[in-house]
């Protein structure tokens, strides 16, 4: 997993170590080949790569093969920061020697054209590929176990996997001290009144410890009238996670009284249009940085159980165990700033 500059650095040796001598051979220009692989790295520090089905990036070593000569829908960017506005199906950049990029959106280059004269990089989004070309022959880079890329510090992908950890190894044993104390009895059957505080708690100080170069604060203001639960920014690189936590199931705070609360599939619905409100709202706050939502379903839904209820029967505690919920809209699929909700299910205490 590529999550610093120094890893980064490492991994273009070793990218350059598989295509190196087609370079050389067919263009006789190291220069040419560390600044383009440069370029590549600076590039993915600010360009939301995984949102474009393609990448392309090119050194151009002769004027015909300048992309405003190619396209007349090119533009130059001069702020690099800017490339994280960029949006579309497929991009074209090229890097020029004074530090501008020319780009095009939904735009395509003859290849075969343009590396006679031009040293080419692609990614292909679907299966994370990426392939260097030389004059007459390319590269395929063996892929990064771990990362998508060769030249990007990993971040979504990261916290992916720490939310994917979290779920099977904290949340559903409440494997951690502060999980153990969200429960009003020892079977974890009901929360306690009020567990969002610790349930957002537990899940912050777990991605604290989990993601390097990183700073996760809870309750970070994006809009006027609510926080989003947890703020995630990288230190290295122009990304920024807002999750939005949401708890299913049954409160209480004395068997005497009613449920304090009683949350089914329908607040986790909510919670996703609150999210996507959020992510609107902080791309007008928050421009030059490429975001992504997560959305996080805590899940203590049992079957059949009222106030009185002590112990559960296998069939009841775990009926919520595999049941998803479907989202109406579908943010995680129509939006490529939404990303799959994460729900976890938390495991009571029951009799076979």
């Amino acid at each position: 997993m590529i999550t610093d500059q120094t890893q980064i650095d490492f991994f273009k040796k070793i990218a350059k170590s598989q295509f190196a001598t087609m370079i050389l051979d067919d263009y006789d220009s190291e220069d040419d080949l560390i600044f383009l692989t440069d370029s590549i790295s600076n590039i993915y520090k600010y360009l939301n790569y995984n949102s474009f089905k393609n990448v392309t990036i090119y050194l151009s070593l002769d004027e015909s093969n300048h992309l405003s000569n190619l396209s007349a829908l090119s533009t130059t960017i001069y702020a690099i920061e800017n490339l994280a506005t960029l949006r579309g199906e497929k991009i074209i950049l090229e890097v020029k020697g004074n530090g501008s990029i020319d780009f095009a959106i939904d735009f395509e280059i003859d290849i075969n054209t343009v590396r006679q004269n031009g040293i080419i990089y692609t990614f292909e989004n679907h299966n994370e590929s990426e392939k260097i070309y030389g004059k007459n022959d390319f590269k395929k880079l063996i892929p990064v176990p771990g990362a998508d890329s060769y030249f990007a510090i990993q971040t979504f992908k990261k916290l992916e996997e720490a939310l994917d950890y979290y779920k099977s190894k904290i949340a559903r044993y409440s494997d951690c001290e502060i999980l153990k104390n969200v429960w009003f009895d020892e079977n974890q059957i009901f929360f306690k009144k009020a567990p969002e505080h610790k349930l957002r708690d537990s899940l912050t100080q777990y991605l604290k410890i989990s993601l390097r170069n990183t700073e996760a604060r809870p309750e970070q203001v994006v809009d006027r009238s609510h926080p989003v639960d947890i703020k995630i920014t990288w230190a290295l690189v122009n990304r920024l996670a807002l999750i939005e936590i949401k708890w299913l199931g049954k409160s209480l705070k004395t068997r005497k009284k009613q449920f304090t609360q009683i949350y089914t599939e329908a607040r986790a619905l909510s919670g996703a249009s609150q999210l996507a409100n959020y992510l609107d709202e902080n791309i007008r706050q928050a421009p030059t940085y490429v975001s992504k939502g997560y959305l996080v379903i805590f899940d203590a839904r049992r079957a059949k159980c009222n106030t009185n209820t002590i112990v559960l029967k296998n069939n009841d505690a775990m009926r919520y165990l595999n049941k998803e919920i479907v989202y109406n809209p579908q943010y995680h699929i129509v939006r490529s700033d939404f990303a799959s909700p994460f729900r976890f299910f938390m495991e009571p205490k029951y009799i076979n």
